[in-house]
């Protein structure tokens, strides 16, 4: 990387950007994919730094995706902004797309300081950044000063990027994080009011929120592990809620990979939020369900839990390393629904040993779990997980696939039974299994609360079916 203190100009403008595409693609949290219907967050990399970059610089933000700005029309916008840097998210579902308009904008925009970050750099990343000289470093992790600290040209602070220092690419591997962790209160006031959507909200305006990095648990087929697990302090997490307050907001989507991992930290939080009556969704487990967390959750404002299901059949259980058993699946199904809490049930499809039954006994187990949604996501050998590695040695993955979409538009890999395309067939059949039922519509109905949930449920409906049928 050119660092400033060698380049013409100092660094005092920064754009965090999200490109432009042709699909919806969701690039953050080193998981790019496309939405499997028609919904869109703040992508949580650039929300996170946004706090960050503040500190030391002038930011704005350009989610070409929200803004629906095609690429002709976000490069008028970049070079309106004449920023001296760019911090773009890259994902390898839009990869090719982002090369393009990258070294484009890098060369429209003066050749302005250009940081990625993304699921592509999880695996090679000295050799992509050396494949894309446009590019001047590539940040390993959103949660630390480091692009601060490469865009005041302090290499020496970075812990965890990729970046050129004069004609030498140096490396700083990332290491997991562990303990707890602070950044700046988010600035969630730099990202646009409208373009985003999300069906599980119950107010217009939302944003997703962090309270913890990465997870404890080691599911092989997700990078969440391999992060390590990192928590940040009740009180910034309420500092952050309350800055969201004050821009109107009254929704939160949290994307912790696990709401109330420590149950008595997310009880304290659950609690605070309850009393400033706020509405949100979360993730979380099946075995965290008897810990009391589903209680306080719904005691605090949550009305939608997204639960991990993953398959019907406990020996995929094991080989995922997902430490519960279907029976604790029912479980936590059952009380969420004695808690009030509206359900998700996600479900991981075209596995290795997957055949036909797989997919049938997936719909099975996600009428007979009362799922108030069912997401059918297709298995994707995604860079740095421990399947990837096997799946390509094994010659089911190849390792120049471009596709890590789990939404399945494009499969990237058969099973040991099953082709890509009956792989693709299986999963849209799955869908319109599950959600074309009478009593299944009926009930979603009769569950409407406002109208912007019906017109939003309404929407992504359609959106949804339109790619299955």
């Amino acid at each position: 990387m050119i660092l400033p203190s060698e380049s013409p100009r100092p660094v005092r403008t920064v754009v965090l950007l999200n490109p432009p595409g042709r699909r919806l693609y969701l690039r953050d949290y080193y998981c790019s994919k496309t939405t499997k219907s028609n919904y869109l967050y703040a992508p949580i990399d650039l929300v996170v730094l946004s706090g960050s970059l503040a500190r030391d610089f002038e930011v704005s933000v350009l989610d070409a995706l929200a803004e629906r700005l095609d690429p002709v029309r976000a490069l008028v916008r970049l070079r309106a902004l004449a920023p001296d840097a760019i911090v773009s998210l890259v994902g390898a579902v839009s990869w090719e797309e982002d090369r393009a308009f990258l070294e484009r904008a890098k060369r429209e925009t003066g050749g302005a300081l250009l940081l990625a970050t993304g699921d592509v750099f999880r695996e090679r990343a000295e050799e992509t950044l050396a494949e894309n000289p446009w590019i001047d470093g590539a940040l390993l992790s959103f949660a630390n000063g480091d692009a601060s600290a490469l865009l005041r040209g302090e290499g020496e602070r970075v812990e965890a990027a990729v970046f050129r220092e004069g004609n030498r690419i140096r490396s700083r591997p990332f290491h997991p994080l562990r303990g707890s962790y602070r950044v700046p209160t988010p600035r969630h006031d730099f990202f646009p009011a409208r373009g985003y959507r999300f069906s599980f909200a119950r107010r217009r305006r939302f944003v997703p929120m962090l309270t913890d990095f990465g997870c404890p648990y080691p599911c092989t087929f997700c990078i969440m592990g391999t992060l390590g697990f990192a928590t940040r302090p009740v009180g910034d997490v309420l500092a952050e809620l309350d800055h969201a307050r004050s821009l109107g907001v009254r929704e939160i989507f949290f994307l912790d990979q696990t709401f109330g991992v420590q149950a008595e930290r997310a009880r304290e939080l659950c609690a605070a939020m309850g009393r400033r009556g706020w509405s949100w969704t979360a993730f979380t487990r099946p075995d965290r369900a008897g810990s009391g967390v589903l209680e306080a959750m719904a005691r605090g404002g949550c009305h939608t839990v997204i639960l991990g299901v993953e398959s019907a059949d406990d020996e995929r259980l094991r080989d995922y390393q997902k430490g519960y058993t279907t029976e604790e699946v029912r479980e936590a199904f059952a009380r969420a629904r004695r808690a009030g809490l509206r359900t998700v049930g996600t479900f991981l499809i075209g596995g290795p040993e997957d055949d036909e039954g797989s997919f049938r006994r997936a719909v099975e187990f996600a009428v007979e779990l009362h799922c108030d949604f069912a997401s059918f996501n297709v298995a994707v050998p995604r860079f740095g997980t421990p399947w990837r590695s096997s799946l390509v040695r094994e010659g089911l993955a190849d390792p120049e696939e471009p596709s890590m979409d789990q939404a399945g538009e494009r499969v990237a890999m058969p099973t040991r039974f099953l082709s890509r395309a009956q792989v693709l067939r299986a999963k849209k059949r799955a869908i319109r299994s599950f959600y074309l039922r009478p009593s299944y519509l009926t009930r979603r109905v009769l569950a409407l609360r406002s109208f912007h949930e019906a017109r939003s449920q309404f929407a992504e409906g359609l959106a949804l079916l339109a790619r299955n049928l």
